[in-house]
C-alpha cells in the first residue's frame, strides 16, 4: 500500500518522547521537522530529523513564538503539528492561526485540564477525583497530614508537600489562591498516556514509574494493565471530545479503586510504550492499546540517579528509550543537553528540574 507522505512538525525536542515520535514518523516514511526553544536538545541529533529550528520561548516572547511557528509551517509545508511538552498550552491558545492540523484542543479546555483546581471541579462527575480545595478555603489544619498540598500550576511534583503537619501560617496570603489541598490517597501510582482525535481514542498505555528523577518524572516505566482505569479514560476522552495527547496521574488505592489526582493535557513518558506505533496511532485508523509486559527505561538517567539498580536483571534487560543502533547520536550526545540545562540552572538560580521547563511553562499568566 502506498502511503501518503506527510510533513510532521514536532515541538518540545528536548523531551525523549519527541525523539520517540521522530523515529516513528521517519520509519513510516514521513518528513520530520523539529522545533524547541533550546539549542542542544536530545532529538536534534537524530538522523530521523530532517530539519531543526530554534524558536523563541512561548512564556517570555509569546508573539514571536507564534509568528516563528507560522513561518516554519508555511516554509516546510507542514501538514501535522504535534506539541509534546507544556508549550502545547500556548499552542492551543493560537491553534487557529496555524495552517495545518494541530494536535491539541482549544484554549479553554486545555487550561481547565492543566489547572489542578479547575480539573477537580470540572470533571469530578465524569471520573473519580480526590477532594480538592483551594488553600484559601481550607480549614482542616488539624488533619493537614492527610492532604497533599501543591501549586495549581506545577510539574514533576517539585513543590508537593505530602504527609506533613502544617498550619495556615505556612502559606503567604497571596499564595493561598495559587495552591490546592487534595485529599491524600495512598496506593500505587499509575501514569496514563493516550492519543485522541476529536473524541476518538487512537492509542493508550499505562505504566508505573518504578524509578524516578527525584519525586517527579519517571525514568523506569513498568507497564500496567487495568481495565477499570482504561474505561474511565475512555469515558472522559469521549465526553470532552479530546484531540491530541491526554495524560493522567492516577492512584490505585488499597481497595483497588482508582483516583485521578491530576491531568497533563500534553505528552508524557507513556508514549515510549506505544513506541514505533506512534505514527500509525496519530495518522491511521486503528487504536493501539499497549498490553505487553516489556519494560522501558532511560538508562543514562538510571546510571546517574540509581546506579545500584543495575544489579537488578530487570533493569539491565529493560529497553533503553534513547539508544538505537541505527540512530546513535542522541545516545552519545545526550550529555550536551544536560550542559545547556545546567547553564540555565546556574544563571537563573533555579533547580535542575525547573531549568528543564522554565521557558515553556504555562502558569496561568500566558496568552
Amino acid at each position: 500500500m502506498t502511503i501518503s507522505i506527510q510533513t510532521i512538525l514536532i515541538s518540545g525536542a528536548r523531551a525523549p518522547i519527541a525523539l520517540e515520535m521522530a523515529r516513528s514518523f521517519k520509519k513510516a516514511g514521513h518528513n520530520v521537522i523539529m522545533i524547541d526553544c533550546l539549542h542542544l536538545t536530545i532529538a536534534r541529533w537524530s538522523s530521523c530529523v530532517d530539519k531543526y529550528y530554534k524558536i523563541p520561548s512561548p512564556r517570555f516572547d509569546n508573539e514571536a513564538f507564534v509568528q516563528e511557528i507560522q513561518k516554519i509551517i508555511i516554509k516546510e509545508k507542514v501538514t501535522h503539528f504535534i506539541p509534546t511538552c507544556e508549550e502545547a498550552i500556548f499552542v492551543a491558545a493560537h491553534k487557529d492561526l496555524f495552517a495545518c492540523k494541530v494536535w491539541t484542543v482549544g484554549k479553554e479546555l486545555i487550561q481547565s485540564l492543566h489547572n489542578k483546581y479547575q480539573f477537580s471541579q470540572s470533571y469530578q462527575n465524569i471520573i473519580p477525583i480526590p477532594k480538592t480545595i483551594l488553600v484559601k478555603d481550607f480549614v482542616d489544619w488539624d488533619n493537614s497530614d492527610q492532604y497533599v498540598f501543591k501549586p495549581i500550576y506545577s510539574r514533576f511534583a517539585a513543590s508537593v508537600i505530602i504527609r506533613n503537619k502544617i498550619n495556615k501560617t505556612f502559606f503567604k496570603e497571596e499564595d493561598k489562591s495559587k495552591w490546592v489541598a487534595q485529599q491524600l490517597i495512598s496506593g500505587k501510582e499509575i501514569c496514563i498516556y493516550s492519543i485522541w482525535e476529536e473524541g476518538q481514542m487512537k492509542a493508550y498505555a499505562a505504566y508505573h514509574p518504578l524509578y524516578r528523577a527525584g519525586k517527579g518524572a519517571g525514568v523506569f516505566f513498568e507497564p500496567v494493565q487495568n481495565e477499570q482505569i482504561f474505561e474511565m479514560v475512555k469515558k472522559i476522552g469521549i465526553e470532552i471530545e479530546y484531540n491530541g495527547q491526554l495524560c493522567f496521574d492516577v492512584i490505585l488505592d488499597e481497595q483497588q479503586k482508582p483516583y485521578f489526582i491530576e491531568c497533563n493535557p500534553r505528552g508524557t513518558s507513556g508514549a515510549h510504550l506505544i513506541n514505533t506505533q506512534l505514527a500509525d496511532a496519530f495518522l491511521g485508523d486503528k487504536c493501539f492499546i499497549y498490553n505487553s509486559l516489556k519494560d522501558f527505561s532511560i538508562k543514562y538517567a538510571m546510571a546517574l540517579l540509581h546506579p545500584f539498580s543495575f544489579f537488578d536483571s530487570r533493569v539491565r534487560q529493560s529497553t533503553d528509550i534513547i539508544f538505537r543502533k541505527n540512530d546513535l547520536k542522541p545516545f552519545f550526545f545526550q550529555a550536551f543537553s544536560l550542559v545547556e540545562i545546567s547553564y540555565l540552572k546556574l544563571t537563573k538560580g533555579i533547580s535542575w528540574l525547573e531549568a528543564t521547563t522554565t521557558d515553556i511553562e504555562w502558569n496561568g499568566d500566558g496568552n
